[in-house]
């Protein structure tokens, strides 16, 4: 039993929760002028709106790294007794599995085609997917006997059986697929494992194949349609080239200028036929007055330029005598002659036909006009109403020859032009229709090639009746077991850490508790390879230097008071038992000492006194023998090896002595010491554990609170906070004790030379 249990006491105020009205941003500490605390201006309940806190993962890692040793204790115990409960409770089953190949590079004889090829992490996902796929399953329980084995039987439902308790993965490799399957029947398994092995096989890596074969199929298919159409229109194209002579593009154009000449050329003609004709019809109506050279159909123009070359063409026939030279008639005969012949030739040169209607009339007008000029006709008036008779007759039907032919040769020309451009367009359907088959007939061949390799997925080994019991999964479900167990309880007692709110920052104190911090007292250190490198007598003289200095702080701010006002007599008190209150008021004592100042230290924690042990003075003759036995206040006060220091020690507790410390705080004691002493420093019992503190606190000055680091509680330093401010007693401010720290920078020229 603590000694704090000598009598009941309760807190005051609890760990209820702030009323809604109440603002979680509400202060904490006193004002800075910091007036007497009025008790019924206290609210008891104002800091707990500031505790509030969600979990988080720092959070948890935080608390878990002040609970670590004793959560590891509980967790191994727990967590070996987790793995022996699931190694007896877990059943140890047979298992059967297939190993299926997959190749990571799709298997070619020669030729890439041009289907689509996934990459090989998806194709391999895909086949386990197709592996546990509902149609496979179903495949694999219509196959023979496979819905009679009595692991079939026993399921309800088979099929949703299979889809759990069927595994796919990778086996050693990721190209190797693993088909496995557990339970207490090796022989029913491996033929289970086999069916879907066999179903897969057949529905889906042969249905691979078999969409190959129907794409081929396809392209042969295509490929004929492709080739008939070739073949309909090359028919069709040497059929018009047939009709216009040529296949060929450039000789069609040469030929059509060619046609378009002899159009030009047929028009002069019969331009100059129809002429010839008007004349001759005017010679007839006018009696013989026109020339006979007009009947020629040649232009005045002409008969200039042939009357220079006549004598030379009358010499040339040798056909009439010296009196018939001179005669205008003869002479256009004879121009008539040889323009025909010159057509006669011209024509036998361009026109392959020798039986061409224009060569043959220019013939007969030739030999015609031959005859009349060798039976000298033409020197008679009668022959010479003959000729122009037979001219006039000639003429007419050479005219309408010529129309027919130009009608005929204009006509040939349009289908000409339109039958060239029709066979250019089919020449390019014909290059277009000959590409898209060429591609075609190169896929089907590669294809046809391709279809001789094997397929991508292949069987390494069928499923074997197992022989032993699978004990790798046993002991793997065991050791998550084990850990998930060992996880829960760390997990556990960083939650319970956590809800505790342990105070772990000096920032706590200032903000969250809006407390006044007066400065923190350094921890010994319990690791670090440089400290700890150090010899024994160096690591206490450095601790012990950074906890002078860091007291020797908080005496400056005591010292120089604040807003004016100096405290004399200063309670030093806690929330809970072993948070540094005693040590941290031997400590103040002794830096106030130091600085010259008379102090006093008298330990009011007569239920657990420990001011004597530290300051080395006898327990008896202290503050209970002072308040039951009125002894004189010099008995009682002990000198210390410190200057400017002076002790009373807690004495004997007793009944009497907690009744007289109840009644008035020992009010008359205070008002001596007042009188003699500069400080005087005051520790008490715990706020919450005993309700010394509340009397005493009547007649001090103010209280400094002590706080331990990892230790202190929010929650419960506040409600020793609102406990303190409801009895009026004034709050200085905090002071924290235990905190982690490297020294740099504390006392380092008081640190011992070494030798």
């Amino acid at each position: 039993m603590s000694d704090y249990d000598f009598k009941p006491f309760q807190p005051i105020g609890g760990f209820n929760p702030p009323p809604a009205s109440v603002s979680a941003a509400a202060p904490v500490g006193r004002s800075a002028a910091r007036p007497k605390a009025d008790p019924k201006k206290a609210n008891p309940v104002r800091r707990a709106a500031q505790f509030a806190e969600p979990i988080s993962p720092q959070a948890l890692l935080l608390s878990l790294k002040r609970v670590w040793k004793p959560a590891l204790v509980t967790a191994i115990p727990v967590m070996l007794v987790a793995m022996a409960v699931a190694w007896f409770i877990l059943p140890a089953h047979y298992s059967a599995f297939a190993l299926l190949r997959v190749a990571a590079i799709e298997p070619r004889m020669v030729f890439k085609t041009a289907e689509e090829s996934s990459d090989f992490p998806t194709y391999v996902k895909t086949q386990q997917a197709l592996i546990k796929s509902r149609f496979v399953l179903n495949a694999a329980l219509r196959r023979p006997g496979i819905a009679d084995l009595q692991i079939v039987r026993d399921q309800k439902f088979p099929l949703e059986w299979l889809e759990k308790v069927v595994g796919v993965d990778t086996y050693n490799s990721p190209e190797i697929l693993r088909i496995s399957l557990s339970g207490d029947r090796p022989d029913e398994l491996a033929k289970v494992v086999n069916a879907i092995k066999d179903a897969y096989m057949e529905e889906c890596v042969l249905a691979e194949r078999k969409q190959r074969i129907a794409r081929l199929s396809d392209l042969e298919r295509i490929y004929g349609d492709t080739e008939k159409k070739v073949r309909t229109k090359e028919e069709r194209s040497r059929n018009l080239a047939k009709q216009l002579g040529s296949g060929d593009s450039k000789a069609l154009t040469i030929k059509q200028q060619m046609a378009l000449e002899d159009i030009a050329r047929l028009r002069r003609e019969h331009a100059e036929v129809r002429a010839a004709v008007r004349r001759e019809q005017l010679r007839g109506s006018f009696g013989g007055d026109i020339p006979l050279g007009a009947l020629t159909g040649e232009s005045s123009s002409s008969k200039k330029s042939s009357s220079k070359s006549s004598s030379g063409s009358s010499s040339s026939l040798g056909l009439m005598g010296d009196d018939e030279v001179g005669d205008p008639r003869v002479l256009a005969v004879e121009r008539r002659i040889a323009s025909l012949k010159q057509l006669i030739s011209r024509y036998e040169a361009q026109v392959v036909d020798g039986n061409h209607p224009s060569l043959l009339h220019y013939r007969e007008e030739l030999a015609t006009l031959q005859k009349a000029l060798s039976s000298g006709i033409a020197t008679s008036q009668e022959g010479e109403q003959e000729v122009a008779h037979t001219r006039l007759d000639f003429l007419k039907k050479q005219e309408q020859m010529l129309r027919e032919e130009l009608e005929k040769y204009s006509q040939t020309v349009k289908e000409m032009g339109a039958s060239s451009y029709e066979l250019e367009l089919m020449q390019s359907e014909i290059d277009q229709v000959a590409k898209v088959s060429d591609r075609v007939g190169t896929e089907m061949e590669t294809l046809r090639i391709e279809l001789q390799c094997p397929t991508r997925v292949t069987l390494m080994q069928e499923a074997d009746v197992p022989q032993v019991r699978d004990m790798a999964r046993k002991k793997s479900l065991a050791s998550v077991a084990g850990f998930g167990a060992a996880g829960i309880v760390i997990l556990i007692f960083a939650l319970l850490e956590f809800h505790t709110r342990r105070i772990t920052d000096p920032r706590d104190v200032s903000q969250t508790l809006a407390l006044d911090l007066l400065g923190t007292l350094p921890a010994m250190p319990t690791g670090g390879l440089k400290f700890w490198a150090k010899p024994k007598e160096a690591r206490v003289a450095m601790w012990n230097n950074a906890l002078i200095e860091s007291v020797d702080s908080v005496r400056a701010i005591l010292m120089h008071g604040e807003g004016g006002v100096r405290r004399q007599v200063i309670l030093v008190a806690s929330a809970n038992p072993g948070e540094g209150k005693t040590t941290f008021a031997c400590q103040l004592a002794g830096s106030l000492a130091r600085a010259g100042q008379k102090t006093l230290l008298v330990d009011f924690d007569v239920r657990r006194p420990r001011v004597h042990q530290l300051m080395q003075t006898p327990l008896e003759l202290g503050v209970c023998e002072l308040l039951t036995e009125k002894l004189i206040l010099e008995t009682v006060i002990h000198r210390t090896a410190e200057a400017n220091l002076d002790v009373i020690p807690a004495g004997k507790v007793s009944e009497d002595a907690l009744q007289e410390l109840a009644k008035d705080g020992a009010d008359w004691l205070f008002k001596e010491l007042r009188k003699d002493y500069q400080f005087i420093i005051v520790d008490c019992a715990p706020v919450l554990y005993a309700a010394d503190g509340g009397a005493i606190g009547r007649n001090v000055d103010g209280v400094i609170l002590a706080v331990r680091s990892h230790t202190s509680r929010l929650p419960v330093v506040a409600v020793a906070c609102e406990r303190l401010e409801m009895l009026g007693i004034d709050l200085i401010g905090a002071v924290m004790v235990g905190v982690q720290t490297d020294f740099a920078g504390y006392g380092y020229q008081y640190e011992p030379q070494m030798a």
